[in-house]
């Protein structure tokens, strides 16, 4: 005997010492602890299994919910911001000035955007003065005007509510006093609130606005903010935010996401000019709480909808993988123990639905069910049962013949007692296995069914149904669309890796 057969024969010796006295699930168990893969994909199932299980408690932890509502924080990005203010979907024109002014509204803090084109001052020589109301709790006003080229004292505009803002004056340049009266009718009253030596430029527009009052705790006054009108960029949208909110707290301005603004204080001016788009103008506290994940389209903190999400899309997967496994394993067994006149029957069954598009026959049977959990678990359930049945048929063809067996049915064993104890345990590694891919596939196939309508309904979340508007969501918050898929993917990818990994630790010689 050479040196090399020697050495050949010490490790095949070694070998087999150390497997002696172990059972396959202990030796399967030693294999897993080596199986880096595997375990880390386990470890992720795991997080997110127990995430959506204590979905309650870390949302009561944050301050957050998965079902209320919120226009004014609705596409916040990953990472952003609560807003006090939010204007979806404005479009911003080219050679427009939008004004934004935010102003008080009771307990809230409103905005609204005026547009004032260049083409709004008909003459190149002329300028433009407009006035906003943003004066809590006064009546709506009239504006007159003197100076420069008039004569005398007229009206230029009449009964400006609250929240709103006057038509454009076109006047020659020049200066001029501007004095406000309540729209009463009578001309003879005295003004409540005068401006002097407010200074109208040929192509500039003089913004005013009318803010303060007494509720607000800020004196009443008119205070105008110039812009040039004519120099704005052909190609570009000019956007001029004006903070006239006596109640607001110091604000981050963002505008499509960005932000433009940090630190904006009551009676403060920001101008910002970018090309022309359809895009998002938003004011939030500099204290406001981030966001993790953002939030949809009516302002529900995703973070808290992909934790319920999860209990739904997780909870239907695996219950409804139970009931296939139950399913499957009891009538594997018995085709597979009896054969026969049973075996060819229940494969007739199997192979009959099997050719049928599944997509198209869980849809039609759901749509003349009420689509729920209870119902998808159950329609899921008994039509997920062939792929485990036709697994544990074949192994227990095999167990069957086996010596162990033989001797059990030789000696009268009853045939429940053999199924159970002496061919059930050896399917132990097939069905773990068909179960780990069986959740996976399950959970795409909820989420499909509930992508298109035919599953989990809102408001109850769903991965699936998180991703039912993605065509809008990704020109509105792409975020809305990408963490959920990259959630179902990342879990059904786990759960396919560790369906690999307990294949490969329960019978090893696969890889060769």
């Amino acid at each position: 005997m050479t040196a090399r057969d020697m050495v050949v024969n010490l490790k095949e010796g070694q070998a087999d010492e150390e497997y002696l006295g172990h059972s396959l699930l202990s030796l399967a168990v030693r294999r897993l602890r080596r199986d880096r893969l595997t375990l880390g994909a386990l470890a992720v199932i795991v997080l997110i299994t127990l995430s959506a299980i204590f979905a309650p408690q870390i949302s009561r932890a944050l301050n957050v919910s998965f079902d209320r509502t919120s226009g004014t924080n609705a596409f916040i990005l990953i990472g952003g911001q609560d807003r006090l203010t939010f204007d979806p979907d404005y479009r911003f024109r080219a050679r427009t000035l939008a004004t934004a002014v935010v102003h008080d509204m009771g307990k809230d803090i409103k905005s609204k955007i005026v547009d004032t084109n260049y083409r709004d001052i008909r003459s190149e020589e002329n300028g433009g003065l407009r006035v906003f109301h943003a004066g809590m709790s006064t009546n709506a006003f009239d504006i007159y005007v003197k100076g420069g080229s008039e004569t005398g004292e007229r009206a230029l505009a009449r009964n400006i509510p609250f929240g709103q803002a006057g038509d454009l004056i076109e006047l020659p340049p020049g200066t001029y006093d501007v004095s406000l009266r309540f729209s009463t009718g009578d001309r003879a009253a005295e003004p409540f609130l005068s401006l002097n030596g407010v200074e109208v430029k040929a192509g500039w527009l003089a913004m005013g606005v009318v803010a303060g009052g007494e509720k607000s705790g800020k004196p009443l006054e008119m205070k105008f903010y110039p812009q040039n009108l004519a120099a704005i960029d052909p190609a570009n949208a000019r956007l001029q935010f004006i903070q006239a909110s006596a109640d607001a707290p110091l604000l981050n301005v963002t505008f499509g996401g960005e932000v433009i603004a940090e630190n904006v204080v009551y009676e403060q001016e920001v101008v910002y000019e970018a090309p022309r788009q359809t895009s998002t103008l938003g004011t939030s506290a500099m204290d406001a709480p981030r966001r993790v994940l953002g939030t949809d389209d009516l302002g529900r903190d995703q973070f808290a909808r992909l934790l319920f999400g999860g209990q739904v899309s997780l909870g239907i997967a695996f219950s409804a993988a139970l009931i296939a496994a139950t399913i499957g394993i009891t009538i594997g067994i018995l085709t597979g123990f009896y054969g026969g006149l049973l075996d060819d029957g229940v494969n007739w069954v199997i192979t009959t639905i099997s050719s049928l598009p599944t997509l198209l026959l869980l849809l039609i049977i759901i749509a003349v069910t009420k689509p729920g959990p209870p119902v998808l678990i159950a329609v899921l359930g008994l039509l997920g049962w062939f792929g485990v049945a036709r697994l544990v048929r074949g192994e227990t063809f095999s167990i069957r013949a086996r010596e162990y067996v033989v001797s059990a049915r030789s000696i009268g064993a009853p045939v429940s007692r053999i199924m159970l104890v002496h061919i059930l345990p050896n399917l132990l590694s097939v069905v773990m296995i068909a179960l780990a891919l069986n959740i996976g596939g399950l959970i795409l196939t909820e989420s499909a069914l509930s992508y298109l309508g035919f599953g989990i309904n809102p408001p109850t979340p769903s991965w699936g149904n998180m991703l039912s508007n993605s065509q809008t969501f990704f020109t509105k918050g792409v975020h809305l669309v990408v963490v959920p898929g990259l959630l179902i993917t990342i879990t059904v990818l786990c759960l396919y890796v560790i369906g690999d990994g307990l294949r490969d630790a329960f019978d090893p010689t696969l890889k060769n």
